[in-house]
Parts: structure tokens; C-alpha cells; sequence
């Protein structure tokens, strides 16, 4: 009984996410052929974890077990930079250096972390690499919060990275795809191809946005966000010179999802679909789905493999 209990621990993956209003938790099961959503709760989160989170983790057995945790996007910064000629071992700190008059703190009260951007097929065009920097206290925090539940802490992520892993579940791996994501306090707009990140751009409608206006306001916001995402394409197209990008999903709030997907699809070449988990992860049917729509960032966590 305890090889089969430890044997069936290595097919789950977790992930938690981090949210201004509260906490995620996912388990992913990975046992057979296809990925199972074992579970998906939102908790909310008022500066004391919440009670029902630590019984839900006793009672699915997580404690100890590895999780990958997911940042929310107002606690760290993503800047694109030109890469540094410098030796890869001199990288970081090259980067430091260069990053120090764009934060608000010092620069040794700073984390960060690097990763590329890929290359332009433009001859003249420098390389570029993305930067993610938060402070030390804040991971700290995160860390301490993770420790409290009983979690092994794998990896702390951010949300732009999240989200490739669930594109990249969904998609044609040489295949290009457009990700619009309003959660209630932020928008994001991300451009992917398999698993690797071309373009993420945060803009100012959130969710919450969306769903408090109408009337003149709601259809001037839905225009804005139309246009967003043509000046994405557009940019990917010119930067990349790889062809445009064939399909957008979108994932918005449940009351305004549907007209937001329509103008998209009426007003761009791409086709523009509600974004689907359906056809790669089984055990949907049992997730409500706003938490589900509240959750993605935690599933793409939970889905992280390098």
C-alpha cells in the first residue's frame, strides 16, 4: 500500500497561484495517457490563509509534495532588453546593472531572473531577452506562505510563462497562437509559438473593467481591446517576419466573453475562438468555470515541465 501511495504521488503535478483577492490551488494527474484536472479551487484571501485551503491540502495528501507557484503580474516587473555582449556567467550582472534607474527600490533589494526572447529574423536586429524582477522581500513572503501550507516549493513562476504552458498543451507545436486573458485586476495579451514566448504585453482593461461598464462605455472598451490586439499582431509580424498569426482565444469574463469574441472575429483576419481546455485536459466538467477562467495561471503551473 505505501509503494502503490507513493507510485500514484509521482503523476501529480500542483501549482498555486497568487492573486491580489486570493489563492488558487490545482492537481493536475498525469497518469495515463491524457492530463485529468484532479482539482481546482479558488480561495479567497484576506492577509490570513484561509482554513479551508490547509484542509483541502491534508485531506488531497499535498503536503510535501512539490509545488510550482505563480506570481501575480502587479508583484514583479517584465522588462524587454537588449542582451548585453558580455559572457554568459557575466550576464546577470550585467543586467543588474543595466535595470538599477528602472526600479523604484534599490538594486540589492532586487531578484531577478532572465530568459530569451527569440531571434529576430530581421538581419539588423539586436537580441533581445526578457527580465522579470521583483524584491526579495516579496518572494520571501510568497515562500514563507508555501512553507506555512506544508508545500515543497519546486519553481516560483510568473503569469506571462503560466499561460505559455497552457497555449502550448493547446496548440499546434510549430503552429502560432494569440492568448487574450482578462482576469478581474489585469489584461494580458500573449503571442506563442509551442512553448516558446514571442510577445506578452500587459493592458490597462482588466476583467472587472469589462464587466462594470455598458452601454456606450462597455462597446468603446470592446473596440480598445480590438485594437490591442491588432497592434499585437501587427508588431509580431513585423518583428518576427514569420507570417501572421492564425487564431486568438480569448478569455474573458462570463457576461462579456461572447460579444468580445465576436467583434475580435468580425473586426480581425485571425480567427478569434473562446479560449478551450476541453480537447486536452479531462475532468472539466467538474470545475466551475469561473473559478476555471480565475485558475489558468495556476494550471499553467501546474503544467510546467523545464
Amino acid at each position: 500500500m505505501l509503494l502503490s501511495k507513493k507510485r500514484a504521488k509521482t503523476t501529480l503535478q500542483v501549482g498555486m497561484g497568487f492573486h491580489a483577492d486570493g489563492l488558487s490551488l490545482v492537481t493536475i494527474d498525469q497518469a495515463g495517457d491524457k492530463r485529468r484536472l484532479a482539482s481546482c479551487q479558488f480561495y479567497a484571501f484576506d492577509g490570513e490563509i484561509p482554513v479551508e485551503l490547509n484542509q483541502a491540502i491534508k485531506a488531497q495528501g499535498l503536503r510535501g509534495v512539490p509545488v510550482v507557484a505563480v506570481l501575480p503580474p502587479n508583484s514583479y516587473s517584465l522588462f524587454q532588453l537588449e542582451a548585453p555582449e558580455v559572457e554568459h556567467e557575466e550576464l546577470k550582472s550585467a543586467i543588474r546593472w543595466r535595470i538599477k534607474d528602472l526600479l523604484d527600490y534599490h538594486i540589492d533589494d532586487a531578484v531577478l531572473d532572465i530568459f530569451d526572447l527569440p531571434v529576430s529574423q530581421r538581419r539588423s536586429g539586436p537580441r533581445m531577452m526578457y527580465v522579470v524582477v521583483t524584491k526579495k522581500s516579496m518572494i520571501q513572503q510568497y515562500v514563507d506562505q508555501l512553507e506555512s501550507l506544508g508545500l515543497a516549493i519546486n519553481a516560483i513562476d510568473i503569469t506571462e510563462l503560466a499561460l505559455r504552458n497552457v497555449l502550448a498543451l493547446t496548440g499546434e507545436p510549430e503552429g502560432f497562437q494569440a492568448l487574450l486573458y482578462l482576469p478581474p485586476s489585469y489584461g494580458l495579451i500573449e503571442i506563442v509559438q509551442g512553448d516558446t514566448l514571442y510577445l506578452n504585453r500587459r493592458i490597462e482593461i482588466s476583467g472587472n473593467d469589462l464587466e462594470e461598464q455598458g452601454g456606450f462605455g462597455l462597446q468603446e472598451q470592446l473596440d480598445t481591446l480590438v485594437l490591442e490586439l491588432q497592434r499585437s499582431l501587427d508588431y509580431h509580424e513585423s518583428q518576427f517576419v514569420l507570417g501572421a498569426v492564425p487564431t486568438i482565444s480569448v478569455i474573458a469574463p462570463e457576461s462579456r466573453k461572447d460579444q468580445l469574441q465576436v467583434l475580435a472575429d468580425e473586426s480581425l483576419a485571425a480567427k478569434v475562438k473562446l479560449f478551450d481546455l476541453s480537447t486536452a485536459l479531462d475532468g472539466l466538467d467538474a470545475v466551475d468555470p469561473t473559478v476555471l477562467y480565475r485558475s489558468l495561471p495556476a494550471i499553467g503551473a501546474a503544467l510546467r515541465s523545464d
